[in-house]
């Protein structure tokens, strides 16, 4: 078997788009060495570009496009030849990829939970002890409703841009919420006041988790490259959740989250055995003006990780 550094065209290096942003780079740097960790002796380059949601900041997502508008250039790349492998935020992705592509690896997650920074950042005022009409910024329809159920007391300023561009904005809120995953990537973790658990505020569904998109057709040398990084359990985790959202039809748009993971199962029938996993939902019905949320346990994911997400989605339905 030829090694990793002559399974490409001979001389070259793995080429992996990514979008410019400060963020999206260190996320596609830490997912490349990653890669070069499991396969020695591999290059890489990194393609750097500006898609359309990075340059439409004054909008918000739903309004030109959705979750589509941050990985549309890079998939063109991958079309045209210019990159072997994409890298993305797997929130960032459509619920499902289009047939001339597929997702090909996920990284094991990072936090996945969403984080409160004050404008006095690590010593600030937690969330719940904001005074009534604090105003916080986040970017999020998911957010909004589910921070609303704490605190509808507060109000809720849209922001978008980079992490930066949003920590900036503390200097007229009292507060910003973004992904802890994001943060501590960027070496950000020391200025979060607080973090919302799961049972809270429900993140995005793959919230952080990178994921590696390739172009659908088999590359034996790529995909075998790939395959050294793959997280089997964080893969079943991404499934599941998207799925969810396919399977309700939802995008950046609606105000959906799903969040699973992996629990030892209990009772006496699944004593020993292995971990199961547990995802949950929510979904805001602007119809009732009602939260609505669910949960479903999977007792074999690696096969059912796909069904686990569409019953999900089912036991919401039956809300409606």
């Amino acid at each position: 078997m030829s090694s990793p550094e002559n399974s490409l065209k001979a001389g070259t290096a793995l080429r992996i788009a990514t979008r410019k942003s400060a963020l999206a780079v260190a996320q596609t740097t830490l997912a490349a060495n990653a890669l070069v960790s499991a396969n020695p002796g591999l290059e890489y380059e990194l393609v750097p570009m500006t898609t359309e949601g990075d340059r439409r900041l004054d909008k918000s997502l739903a309004s030109f496009g959705g979750k589509g508008v941050f990985i549309k250039e890079l998939e063109v790349a991958l079309l045209e030849g210019r990159a072997d492998i994409a890298v993305h935020s797997l929130k960032d992705m459509p619920a499902e990829v289009m047939p001339e592509f597929k997702l090909a690896a996920v990284l094991k997650r990072e936090d996945p939970r969403d984080a409160f920074i004050a404008k006095a950042g690590a010593d600030g005022v937690k969330f719940m002890d904001l005074p009534a009409g604090s105003r916080i910024g986040t970017g999020s329809i998911r957010r909004v409703v589910q921070l609303k159920a704490l605190r509808p007391d507060l109000d809720y300023v849209p922001i978008r841009g980079n992490i930066q561009t949003r920590l900036s904005k503390l200097e007229e809120l009292d507060g910003v919420v973004l992904a802890a995953a994001g943060l501590k990537r960027m070496g950000l973790a020391d200025q979060v006041t607080e973090y919302f658990g799961t049972d809270k505020v429900l993140p995005a569904s793959g919230q952080g988790i990178l994921a590696v998109e390739t172009l659908a057709k088999e590359n034996s040398a790529v995909d075998a490259i790939l395959s050294r990084v793959n997280d089997a359990p964080t893969y079943c985790i991404a499934v599941a959740e998207m799925a969810f959202l396919k399977a309700l039809n939802a995008g950046c748009q609606f105000p959906v989250a799903s969040f699973a993971e992996f629990v030892q199962g209990s009772g006496a029938e699944n004593a020993g055995a292995a971990p199961v996993m547990k995802i949950r939902g929510i979904y805001w019905d602007e119809a009732s003006k009602r939260l609505l949320r669910a949960e479903h346990r999977c007792y074999d994911a690696l096969q059912n990780a796909r069904e686990a997400g569409i019953a999900l989605a089912q036991k919401i339905r039956e809300q409606l």
